[in-house]
């Protein structure tokens, strides 16, 4: 028990020094939330809810629930989205919610390539919950005291913040980038320890056809993809690959590649399946730790649920619409 409350205080303290955002081990499933260049990427109107319950076997648990809705405007080649997203740390003792506009404009480069650069104008408020922490003057012996003399300071902070993006992609690779939290910028937030550092994240990946459609028969691919993030204290680079065979998908992702030289960024292996059935989908992952905390944490479960809605997609300007070919799942 001991061993628990040690664990839970450290990421507890992690958390509000550093604030570090929430991350998906599925983020292709989370579009908005890894770029507001994803916004209208799937050509359509698309509709997603993403649930991440990490580490459940500590009580001090973080979950994380995401709402998303973009749509692709052909006749402005835009994308307009909103996502908004509520993330529960340490069994509910902080949380963040978040609820961003989202926008992104779609130009033609060349024959091949296209670039979207997106910008996210959000609110962000961040929660502590004092009734479920425990301070130093309540512990008595193996009690534990109801009363503390501790006076904690105001309980949430909240503020405007946006985010920029630019994704650049052709019909077989694409190459992202993305900037949170921009207003950390400002001189007067930067020292705030309520206020999120900025986070660079950088995505990308390959898509190889093995079998194109033809007829009846549905496509069949491989993927290569990673995505890197840097956010205060923190560095991580995940890579993976995603099979498909419709109506199937399969993918393995190692977490936490080390980048640096003497540095151990380990987190988890990813294995992650999703069924598709015509404009549905259904994702499932689950993380297995292999850092230090393999044994205490029970890994991470991760569902993701999108629905495409069809609109036109006969017309002359959907088919010869350009698709940004990360997956779909």
């Amino acid at each position: 028990m001991k061993k628990i409350i040690y664990i839970v205080t450290l990421l507890l303290t992690a958390t509000l020094g550093y604030g570090q955002d929430p991350q998906f081990s599925q983020f292709y499933a989370a579009p908005l939330y890894l770029g507001p260049s994803m916004a209208g990427t799937a050509n359509n109107t698309r509709v997603g809810i993403n649930f991440r319950d990490q580490w459940p076997k500590l009580s001090g648990k973080f979950i994380t629930y995401a709402l998303s809705f973009d749509s692709y405007l052909s006749q402005f080649n835009s994308g307009v989205g909103l996502l908004l997203l509520r993330d529960n740390a340490g069994g509910g003792k902080l949380t963040t919610t978040q609820a961003g506009l989202n926008y992104s404009y779609r130009i033609k480069i060349n024959r091949e390539f296209s670039i979207q650069p997106g910008i996210q104008f959000l609110y962000y408020q961040r929660k502590i919950n004092f009734s479920k922490l425990t301070f130093a003057d309540q512990f008595f012996g193996d009690d534990v005291l109801n009363g503390t003399v501790e006076s904690p300071p105001g309980d949430q902070s909240g503020h405007i913040d946006f985010s920029g993006s630019l994704l650049i992609f052709n019909k077989n690779t694409w190459l992202g980038a993305t900037v949170d939290h921009i207003m950390k910028t400002s001189q007067t937030l930067q020292n705030d320890i309520r206020y999120t550092p900025m986070k660079l994240s950088v995505y990308g990946g390959v898509k190889f056809l093995m079998r194109k459609p033809f007829l009846n028969s549905d496509e069949q691919s491989l993927s290569f993809a990673f995505n890197y993030r840097n956010q205060a204290l923190m560095q991580q680079l995940d890579m993976g690959v995603y099979y498909n065979k419709l109506p199937f998908m399969i993918g393995l992702w190692y977490r936490g590649i080390p980048i640096i030289h003497g540095t151990n960024t380990k987190d988890a292996i990813s294995i992650s399946g999703g069924l598709m059935i015509k404009n549905f989908t259904f994702t499932y992952s689950y993380d297995l730790t292999i850092s230090s905390l393999i044994s205490s944490t029970g890994g991470a479960h991760e569902v993701a649920l999108i629905y495409v809605f069809d609109q036109n997609t006969g017309s002359r300007s959907k088919r010869k619409m350009e698709s940004v070919p990360c997956p779909k799942f």
